[in-house]
């Protein structure tokens, strides 16, 4: 695990987890990149699913339904129930939290929308190209 900064109380994210999510985000900030240098494509059909997922999780992390999270917990009225709200409360939405990951993750959809796009495209240019050899 790692440390706050500020606090020096460790976060929820350990340092595989972080590197893992920093990887995963990374990767489809490169997909709309490859997507567009043309060096893959993507069916209409395929492409149609991939951006109506896209969608919901874009639709469910703006619809406020994470942002509960960020609400202190109801774990009862013992004492260690009393301490640990707060610290749940404060690993889910610090800089380094969950819900700060979330967000990154919108952000980078919008990337993985259009990389899915100009796949797409690049699926149409490609059958359009094939089919003008078949009428020579």
């Amino acid at each position: 695990m790692y440390e706050d900064e500020k606090s020096g109380v460790p976060a929820a994210w350990n340092d595989r987890a972080r590197a893992a999510m920093d990887q995963m985000l990374e990767n489809m900030k490169n997909f709309k990149v490859s997507a567009a240098s043309g060096q893959f494509s993507v069916s209409p059909a395929c492409g149609e699913d991939l951006l109506k997922v896209i969608r919901m999780l874009q639709d469910w992390l703006g619809g406020g339904h994470a942002n509960t999270l960020d609400q202190k917990p109801m774990l009862g009225g013992s004492y260690g129930a009393r301490a640990m709200a707060p610290f749940v409360q404060q690993i889910a939405s610090d800089q380094q939290g969950f819900l700060t990951q979330l967000t990154r993750l919108r952000d980078v959809l919008s990337d993985a929308e259009n990389g899915v796009r100009q796949a797409m495209a690049n699926y149409r240019q490609n059958e359009h190209a094939v089919a003008g050899t078949f009428g020579k």
